[in-house]
């Protein structure tokens, strides 16, 4: 038996391993949204047809959405992901009726955050009671 759970113990340090690693890769695009915020905040064109204040925000809301889903935390990597799909609907199309979209799909990402960050203060103030 020793070897059983020995070798279940492996595949699990390999898997927390490979989730570790994917977890880091989901601070790139972090990491390149702040970038663009900053070259914003200087004054720094980089990018010729687009705002790099409306990619940076992508970038780090995809980066929020990505890092949620592999902590399988899915109700945050909705919310992140709904508000980086109207960020996106934003940044390509300059229709009224995707403005609209956009704006709903910005909407439904703010309500899946808020009902997730209650459900979070919920659990905290039953913990702090338990103390």
């Amino acid at each position: 038996m020793a070897k059983k759970a020995s070798t279940k113990k492996k595949k699990r340090e390999r898997s927390s391993l490979g989730r570790s690693i994917l977890l880091t890769l989901t601070l790139v695009p972090v990491v390149i949204g702040l970038l663009l915020i900053l070259a914003w905040a200087l004054d720094m064109e980089i990018l010729e047809n687009q705002s790099e204040i409306q990619v940076g925000i992508f970038f780090l809301l995809l980066g929020f959405a990505l890092s949620n889903v592999l902590q399988k935390k899915y109700g945050l990597a909705v919310g992140w992901g709904s508000l980086a799909i109207a960020d996106l609907i934003i940044l390509t199309w300059w229709n009224v009726w995707a403005q609209v979209i956009a704006g709903v799909a910005g909407l439904a990402g703010l309500i899946f955050l808020g009902i997730e960050f209650y459900k979070q203060y919920q659990r905290d103030k039953v913990e702090e009671k338990g103390r």
